[in-house]
């Protein structure tokens, strides 16, 4: 039965093995799974017209958007308005270098990803000053669920059965205000308040038969895992406009700090064979989970020309030294079963689950053409390249994310809206890592994603 009590972690051979690796973590008895989720900064599009210029607006923003882009632009809206963005659908592909498998998922995300607005400080009429408050899904990462089933005789094993759901996502609900200490606002200043909810989640199950000794063995493992981290966000931002149809923008945020979290974890697996069998067990509600929002940096420079403009933007994300991402608070337990049906019970210490993010550049630009008396044509280029410090420890994977996008908005005198589209495109490297005597094996993915791009605004 050593053979058997191992078979939790044969889900690293299955062909979508990057989402059902084990990593090798300190102090681990449960098998957490490696979920299928890519941390990346930077990888949300907001916007009516900002979505469809890959986000480069930080010296640009100057209507509610500005929130979430750089809160000085506040000031520049003469008005009340609104406006709310969604990436409307998604469709996302994931093929496995390993096995050669493809898998698709598509998602229709009805929850918008930005709504901000705008508007005069109340009880005060200053032209000077604006005050906004936004809701933006700040991080997401969330394909649809993966289900399949694949003959691993060449493996060993009789067949192998694996399914698994995952998602990540940062939303920041923020109140911010725009100042500016010039007649002119040539000079513009801005800070934002807010608190960051990052929400976790990741349920995988794996199971198949396997020949031990000649005597057939069947194992089945899975994990249900969730987590939530609050934390308090400040944003500083500051515009100038340098000269005519030059401006730099810049904006500043501290890492978050952590107010509260919770988590819920709970795993099963088993092992059975015509000598015995193992069954292990673990619940825990009252485990910490953990997510830091790293020290950030940005940087960005506009020119306008008659009917066109033009930004590029440089982001910084400092570096996170490792920490606990997950810790539980109730031991572990073990069932063996002998072939004469004695059973013995063991328990080890909770799991420990570490992560370590390295510091990131992420660059985007994007700029737009006006070809009529109400439309504009918009492109852009952005990156998202990947946090994860050490790709073979962290619980999350790796991967460097560029995309494309482009659209069109119409704007009249209160209403405006815009369409487009995005790709992105990126690679999750594989690799191999052991502990204790098992090998961890981790395909190479390609990741493909297709995104419809809409949003609406209104000026009072």
């Amino acid at each position: 039965m050593r053979k058997l009590s191992k078979l939790s972690l044969l889900p690293v051979l299955a062909p979508f093995a990057a989402a059902a690796q084990i990593a090798p973590l300190t102090n681990t008895p449960v098998p957490l799974s490696k979920a299928l989720v890519f941390p990346n900064y930077d990888n949300i599009l907001v916007g009516k017209d900002q979505a469809i210029e890959g986000g480069a607006y930080i010296a640009r923003a100057g209507d509610s958007s500005a929130n979430f882009y750089n809160p000085a632009g506040l000031v520049q809206s003469e008005g009340a308005s609104l406006n709310a963005s969604s990436a409307g659908y998604v469709y996302t592909e994931l093929t496995s270098k390993l096995s050669g498998a493809s898998i698709s998922s598509s998602k229709l995300d009805n929850v918008p990803g930005y709504i901000g607005s705008v508007s005069k400080m109340p009880f005060v009429d200053a032209r000077n000053l604006r005050v906004g408050l936004s809701i933006t899904r700040a991080a997401s990462w969330s394909p649809g669920g993966v289900d399949q089933t694949f003959d691993a005789s060449a493996l060993g094993f009789g067949r192998l059965n694996y399914s698994s759901s995952a998602s990540f996502q940062t939303q920041v609900y923020q109140a911010a205000a725009g100042f500016s200490p010039v007649l002119d606002r040539s000079l513009r200043l801005g800070l934002g308040v807010g608190l960051a909810e990052t929400s976790f989640s990741n349920n995988n199950t794996v199971s198949g038969t396997q020949s031990s000794s000649g005597q057939p063995a069947q194992f089945l493992e899975t994990i249900r895992a969730s987590g939530s981290d609050y934390a308090l966000l400040f944003t500083f931002g500051a515009q100038w406009d340098v000269i005519a149809g030059l401006t730099v923008g810049a904006i500043f945020q501290p890492p978050g700090i952590e107010l509260w979290n919770t988590s819920l974890v709970t795993s099963e697996s088993s092992a059975v064979g015509a000598t015995g069998g193992t069954a292990q067990y673990y619940r825990d509600d009252a485990g910490t989970f953990r997510y830091k929002l790293p020290l950030t940096v940005g940087v960005g420079a506009a020119y306008r020309f008659r009917l066109f403009e033009v930004e590029a933007d440089l982001r910084y994300h400092h570096a996170i030294s490792q920490y606990e991402f997950y810790r539980g608070s109730v031991p572990y337990q073990t069932l063996t079963t002998s072939a004469d049906s004695n059973v013995t019970v063991t328990t080890s210490p909770p799991p420990l689950v570490r992560y370590a993010a390295k510091r990131v550049f992420n660059g985007a630009i994007g700029g737009k053409v006006r070809i009529g008396a109400h439309s504009t044509v918009h492109l852009g280029f952005n990156t998202a390249l990947s946090p994860v410090a050490d790709p073979a420890t962290s619980p999350l994977r790796k991967a460097n994310l560029y995309a494309f996008s482009g659209g069109v908005d119409f704007q009249l005198t209160h209403f405006g809206a815009s369409v487009g589209a995005g790709y992105q495109f990126g690679t999750s490297p594989g690799q191999s890592a052991s502990t204790g005597n098992v090998t961890i094996l981790q395909s190479e993915i390609l990741l493909r994603s297709f995104s419809v791009f809409y949003a609406i605004s209104y000026d009072f």
